[in-house]
C-alpha cells in the first residue's frame, strides 16, 4: 500500500472526526436540552399557580409552598406529570393562619390551574401508570395516597410501597394501607384494566 495514500486517508478521517465533533458542539449550544425545557415549563407553571392563588385565595396562609410537589414515588408513578402544592399542617389546635389552605394542583400549558380532588378517581387518574402486577399496584396506590394526603414529605405517614397490601379480585386490584391500626385503613382500587376506580382516605384524627 502506498504510504502517502495511507497518510492522506488518515488525515481525511481525522478531519471528518473534528467536523462531526464541532457540529455536535454547535447543535448543543443552539438547541436547548430537554432538562432546560422542563425547568422553564416548571417555572412558568409555578408562577401561574402563585398568581392563581393570589387571585382565587387572597390572604391565604400555609406552612409549605407554593412549591413543586417533589416526591420520588409520585414521580415514578406519574412519569412526566408535574404537580404543585400548598400545605397547612394538621394540628389539634386552631390553625395560626386566618385563611389556611392546603391543596395539590396541576397547571396546563394554557395556564389553567386544576386542583386535584383527593376523593375523585377521575381527578387522580390522568398520567397515572397502568396497574398490571402486584408491584405496579403498590407503586400506583402509594402515589395516589401521597397526592391525596397533599404532603410530598410524608410527614405523618410514610407510604412505602412495601407497606401497601394487595388483593387481586375478578374486578381488579384492592390496595390497602393501615394508619397504625385496622380501624384506620385507607383503600385504593383499580379496575381490571388497571385504571384507578376508587379511593378512600381514613387516617386517624390528630390528637
Amino acid at each position: 500500500m502506498n504510504p502517502s495514500s495511507t497518510k492522506r486517508g488518515l488525515q481525511r478521517r481525522l478531519e471528518l472526526t473534528r467536523i462531526t465533533a464541532l457540529t455536535s458542539c454547535l447543535l448543543g449550544m443552539l438547541l436547548p436540552s430537554a432538562g432546560a425545557v422542563d425547568e422553564g415549563a416548571a417555572a412558568r407553571e409555578l408562577s401561574n399557580f402563585k398568581a392563581w392563588l393570589e387571585r382565587e385565595h387572597p390572604g391565604y396562609g400555609c406552612d409549605e409552598g407554593p412549591a413543586a410537589f417533589q416526591n420520588q414515588t409520585v414521580e415514578a408513578a406519574y412519569g412526566g406529570r408535574r404537580f404543585y402544592y400548598v400545605l397547612t399542617y394538621t394540628r389539634g389546635i386552631p390553625s395560626p393562619f386566618k385563611n389556611s389552605l392546603s391543596m395539590v394542583v396541576q397547571v396546563s400549558e394554557d395556564a389553567e390551574v386544576r386542583p386535584v380532588d383527593s376523593s375523585s378517581p377521575a381527578s387522580l387518574q390522568p398520567g397515572l401508570m397502568r396497574v398490571t402486577s402486584v408491584s405496579s399496584a403498590q407503586r400506583a396506590a402509594a402515589a395516589v395516597l401521597i397526592l391525596a394526603m397533599g404532603d410530598p414529605g410524608e410527614r405523618r405517614w410514610r407510604f412505602s410501597e412495601s407497606l401497601i397490601s394487595i388483593r387481586k379480585t375478578r374486578k381488579g386490584w384492592v390496595c390497602r394501607y393501615q394508619h397504625g391500626d385496622e380501624s384506620h385503613t385507607s383503600q385504593v382500587t383499580f379496575d381490571k384494566s388497571g385504571k384507578l376506580s376508587g379511593i378512600q382516605c381514613n387516617p386517624p384524627p390528630v390528637p
